[in-house]
């Protein structure tokens, strides 16, 4: 994951996501040649969860009406900017993204059935107003976008923070639970809770991230919970669409030639190691991916 400071950017208009796998496909892989300050975050995020429903077959929700509550949101967040006309700092962003998630728009961590799949399904965020920490930290991202703040997602373990950058100081904040700022004290008790008592802080756990990265975590929590479950079949799909958005990574075809000759997909697996050889930034993982490779070809001859 690379670890980066974002810059400053207001989202484009929201557009309902095609209704063809052809079409989905040239939309996801032009959102994976997006540059880094041009990533379409939410965009994407509706894209990639349309796919997801052809992927298994399920109907699409009514993505005009999606994109039309988050545009409610997104020029009641506007309207404050054009009240106020200045940038106020950090915290009181935060709070008046509170006010607009939480108090108006009512998006809250899904604290029930929180491993439920629709919970890192954007458009049934918007629909239900719950989700996880990394699915409603994307829609804090948008709106604060829409506000022309400065904001990004962390690289913190185990539970998705965002942070707004002020002119002087800048608030690290939950979006899971009604965008509550973290002090450094909280920051050490969050990661304890997550990871255990003798977890300490690093400087890397507060490093900004790319857009996509959020997105990508997004799907990463369908996926770990997939193989968790034994669901490789969903496993593999959901690398498909990491790989849509990102064709040149080469631990994503890993993964895929690994699910794919658990399933008993050999030549699958193949092409899947043979796209890892090829793209592995560490030699090291390439020489183990080969051995992978060359594993599979024997079963095959």
């Amino acid at each position: 994951m690379d670890l980066v400071v974002t810059d400053l950017r207001v989202p484009q208009p929201l557009n309902a996501p095609p209704t063809t796998e052809r079409e989905l496909t040239a939309r996801l892989r032009a959102h994976g040649k997006s540059s880094m300050g041009e990533f379409p975050v939410l965009q994407a995020a509706l894209d990639i969860a349309a796919y997801a429903r052809l992927q298994h077959n399920l109907p699409f929700p009514d993505f005009d009406a999606v994109i039309a509550q988050m545009n409610e949101l997104s020029h009641a967040a506007g309207d404050w900017v054009a009240i106020y006309g200045t940038k106020p700092p950090a915290e009181e962003q935060v709070d008046w993204l509170r006010q607009v998630m939480h108090e108006q728009g009512n998006f809250q961590g899904a604290m029930q059935n929180y491993d439920a799949s629709e919970n890192a399904d954007i458009a049934a965020v918007i629909e239900n107003r719950r989700g996880l920490p990394v699915s409603l930290g994307l829609l804090y991202i948008h709106i604060a976008r829409c506000c022309g703040f400065d904001v990004e997602g962390l690289n913190f373990p185990g539970h998705f923070l965002t942070r707004l950058i002020g002119d002087e100081i800048s608030a690290i904040f939950d979006p899971f639970n009604d965008a509550r700022i973290l002090e450094p004290q909280d920051l050490r008790a969050t990661l304890k809770r997550f990871h255990g008592p003798t977890a300490e802080m690093d400087l890397l756990f507060t490093r900004g991230v790319r857009d996509r990265d959020v997105l990508i975590r997004m799907q990463n929590n369908l996926k770990f919970r997939a193989l968790r479950e034994s669901r490789l079949d969903d496993a593999v799909l959901v690398v498909e669409r990491l790989l849509l958005l990102e064709p040149g990574n080469g631990v994503f075809w890993q993964e895929a030639g690994l699910i794919h000759q658990r399933l008993g997909n050999l030549r699958a697996a193949v092409l899947a190691f043979e796209n890892a050889v090829e793209t592995m930034q560490e030699p090291a993982l390439s020489i183990r991916v080969q051995s992978l490779l060359d594993e599979v070809r024997s079963q095959l001859n």
